[in-house]
């Protein structure tokens, strides 16, 4: 697959949000989820965490005035949302580590600094993303960790937010994440992605002028 390593470049011709301090980077996998590109600054890193957390990296040390990570994605439905909702994710758990015979248990990546071995928080008013690198067509088949966390139950999953805030997390910047319910992480899954993938994009841009003071230039 190839991984689109670009901020947006447009054209006087095209309108497009930016932010009014001029320190914040959009960021989602794919053009097909912002394919009307609205944003100034918008990187696309490609599909899964390594990918995601290759180009962010790359960005963030090259761009060392940006501090602020918005991270706009499609994800699947887990627990308690529902599909076409838009939601905010300030809680990250790693789905595919499990170190857990030298570690506190599933999710802690061994001899990682304890700040972000395992879960990572960037505030508490949202939900519960876990990031794994497969796409999830039966949750059922997830194991006790992946259905249990400190009590609740995690809202979505997706395949690059944990990688994402990792990076965040150790380079010091602000993150928030949104994301668009695409599918029901079912046997339908693959089919209602490609059918949804674009829908959250309105939503989304509405969010950054109402709540992140971004404007249309």
């Amino acid at each position: 697959m190839h991984v689109a390593i670009m901020e947006n470049k447009q054209t006087e011709l095209f309108t497009h949000l930016r932010d009014k301090q001029n320190d914040t980077i959009v960021v989602t996998a794919l053009a097909s989820e912002l394919p009307e590109y609205a944003p100034e600054k918008l990187l696309f890193t490609g599909v899964g965490k390594i990918n995601a957390t290759m180009v962010l990296t790359r960005y963030l040390i090259e761009h060392p005035e940006i501090k602020k990570v918005i991270n706009y994605g499609t994800a699947g439905a887990a627990h308690g949302v529902t599909k076409g909702d838009l939601v905010k994710c300030t809680t990250f758990v790693q789905g595919d580590m499990d170190c857990s015979l030298i570690t506190d248990g599933p999710g802690v990546t061994f001899g990682d600094d304890i700040a972000v071995a395992g879960i990572i928080n960037f505030g508490t008013d949202g939900l519960i993303c876990r990031t794994q690198d497969q796409f999830v067509t039966d949750l059922d088949a997830l194991d006790l960790f992946q259905n249990l966390l400190e009590g609740r139950k995690f809202n979505v999953v997706d395949m690059e937010a944990y990688a994402l805030a990792k990076v965040c997390a150790t380079l010091g910047k602000d993150f928030i994440c949104y994301k668009y319910i695409s599918d029901d992480a079912d046997s339908n899954a693959d089919d209602e992605w490609e059918e949804n993938v674009h829908k959250g994009e309105p939503m989304f841009y509405e969010l950054l002028e109402k709540v992140h003071g971004f404007e249309y230039t």
